[in-house]
C-alpha cells in the first residue's frame, strides 16, 4: 500500500489502491498511522491531506480531525470512515 517513510509527520498522502480507489493515510504523531476513505461524507468529493492539524474538503469546506476522522465543521454531518491498517516492517498494509 505505502511505506511509512512516505507519510509526512502531521500530514498525510493519498494512496492509490486496486480498483481505482484511494485511501488517505495520515501520521498525526510520530509512528502513529491511520487511514480513511477520502470521500467527504457530504457529497463524496476527495478531501485534502491534513494541513495545520485538520483534514479539509476543498468543495464545501468541511473539516475533519486527522486522528479520528470526526467532523469538526460542516456541512458534513458525519466523519470520515476509518480503514484498518497495520505496519509490517517499513510498509503500511491493510489490516
Amino acid at each position: 500500500m505505502a511505506s511509512a517513510a512516505s507519510v509526512p509527520l502531521r500530514s498525510g498522502v493519498l494512496v492509490d489502491m486496486p480498483g481505482n480507489a484511494q485511501l488517505l493515510v495520515v501520521q498525526p504523531q510520530s509512528g502513529e498511522f491511520r487511514a480513511f476513505n477520502p470521500a467527504c461524507p457530504h457529497v463524496g468529493s476527495m478531501v485534502n491531506p491534513p494541513a495545520a492539524g485538520v483534514i479539509t474538503c476543498p468543495l464545501h469546506g468541511s473539516a475533519f480531525d486527522p486522528v479520528s476522522g470526526a467532523v469538526r465543521k460542516g456541512p458534513a454531518t458525519s466523519g470520515l470512515t476509518e480503514v484498518a491498517i497495520a505496519r509490517s516492517g517499513e510498509d503500511l498494509v491493510l489490516a
